[in-house]
């Protein structure tokens, strides 16, 4: 079974060989999307023999980390004391509203546990984005928005969910792809990908790896643009990390590979992945453009509120998936430790 716990990036599919499958559907216009939120944590919920469980991403363990009963989290001596109560009390109020098949999984975000009013708008705020909004009716204590199923050993993207539950007044659910529609003026985006998809496939495991490290370190502000520097640096760390010679030549004939690889396409390369980046931003501008019932919001440390976008959206179909972020925007915030985290508190 194919966990989601990790969504790669849109621009990251150039490298991923089943990232050509979900590009190939994104040519043709055959995909669909679902709003990214930024909750905090992630759960997962389901039934088995033993009962109704809940989990969170301990449940792709070796042996899977289920909580059917309340001294079941005080017998992890790894569960973080702050969730203990709201992840009990989060079962309890799901497997009295769940009318769903018996044997499935579902996954989401739980975005808040409390009874904070502020008259009638609900504010919450998980993690990084602080979310305001008054279609919460005043009663809900806890929030989810779901977002996959898995059924039969299979990954379900933008499965109807919160139909498996009851309404209840302590409850309130929404699926990721509620008010999401398919993006309109995507002829551009689509000519992009048509040109570059396919063209990486050769690479190596180790080239693609840490060329994606080396982007991910330009948005922490932790790398230059100069990516010759970023592996130097990489390299000077790995080779130090062993001791035997044989161990620290096979380091350095690693990078030594991954230097020719790179000389070979690194012009061309840039250029693709600044295309796929530009792809993406087109995308999200169209789909930002659909109105949301919810108001979206980081605070610094000082405490000065600045409107954002949503975290995100992630672009599925059947069996894979992959993330549309600004991360200019919300990968720095959420980074930054000038953005006050929720959890933080």
């Amino acid at each position: 079974m194919r966990e989601n716990t990790h969504m790669e990036h849109f621009e990251d599919l150039l490298f991923e060989s089943w990232g050509y499958e979900l590009l190939e559907k994104f040519k043709l216009n055959d995909v669909k999307y679902t709003r990214k939120w930024d909750g905090a944590p992630s759960i997962f919920f389901g039934k088995d023999e033993g009962g109704y469980w809940i989990a969170r991403k301990g449940i792709f363990n070796k042996i899977p980390l289920k909580y059917y009963k309340r001294s079941d989290f005080d017998d992890d001596p790894k569960f973080p004391e702050e969730l203990k109560t709201a992840m009990w009390n989060t079962l309890v109020y799901l497997q009295n509203a769940y009318v769903g098949p018996s044997n499935a999984m579902v996954q989401g975000d739980l975005m808040f546990f409390d009874n904070t009013l502020g008259g009638n708008i609900k504010e919450f705020h998980p993690n990084t984005i602080r979310y305001e909004t008054s279609i919460i009716p005043r009663s809900a204590i806890v929030g989810i928005v779901w977002h996959t199923a898995y059924h039969n050993d299979k990954v379900v993207y933008g499965a109807k969910i919160k139909e498996q539950f009851k309404i209840t007044d302590e409850l309130w659910m929404i699926n990721a792809h509620d008010e999401v529609s398919d993006p309109r003026g995507i002829d551009l985006p689509l000519r992009i990908v048509k040109s570059v998809v396919g063209r990486y496939s050769d690479l190596s495991d180790d080239t693609k790896a840490l060329y994606k490290m080396w982007r991910n370190a330009q948005i922490k502000g932790l790398a230059e643009d100069n990516i010759t520097d970023f592996m130097f640096d990489r390299m000077q760390k790995e080779v130090a990390s062993v001791l035997s010679a044989d161990k620290k030549a096979e380091k350095i004939e690693k990078y030594r590979s991954i230097t020719n690889e790179l000389t070979a396409v690194i012009h061309r390369l840039n250029n693709d992945y600044e295309l796929m980046v530009d792809a993406k931003e087109m995308l999200l501008m169209e789909l930002n453009r659909q109105p949301s019932s919810f108001k979206t919001t980081v605070i610094s440390v000082g405490g000065v509120y600045r409107s954002v976008d949503h975290e995100g959206y992630a672009m599925y179909t059947e069996g894979y998936a992959a993330k549309l972020v600004n991360r200019q925007e919300f990968s720095k915030n959420n980074f930054s430790p000038d953005v006050v985290k929720g959890w933080s508190k």
